[in-house]
């Protein structure tokens, strides 16, 4: 699969906690950030959104979706990615 998974995680800045029935706004992160980060969603999410995290509202780390947001039918999660190359002096 060429394709880098992403974790979709709804969020709505309004949201602090408790229940929640509307639909919020979607950020995509990369699941090589989130693996950067030990697996820890709410500390991707800041780095990847600058968003506070307190506004997660909704994830699921078993879906995968492209950076358009469509969702991965035939993504395996076994799957390794290949490590991406940093430019130099990074």
């Amino acid at each position: 699969m060429s394709a880098v998974p992403y974790t979709r995680v709804e969020y709505d800045l309004e949201f602090t906690g408790g229940d929640y029935s509307d639909v919020g706004q979607f950020a995509y992160i990369p699941h090589r950030v989130i693996d950067e980060f030990g697996g820890g969603i709410q500390e991707a999410f800041k780095a990847h959104t600058g968003i506070d995290p307190v506004h997660i509202v909704n994830y699921n780390l078993d879906e995968a979706y492209d950076a358009n947001g469509r969702f991965l039918e035939d993504w395996d999660s076994d799957v390794t990615e290949e490590p991406i190359a940093k430019a130099p002096g990074r």
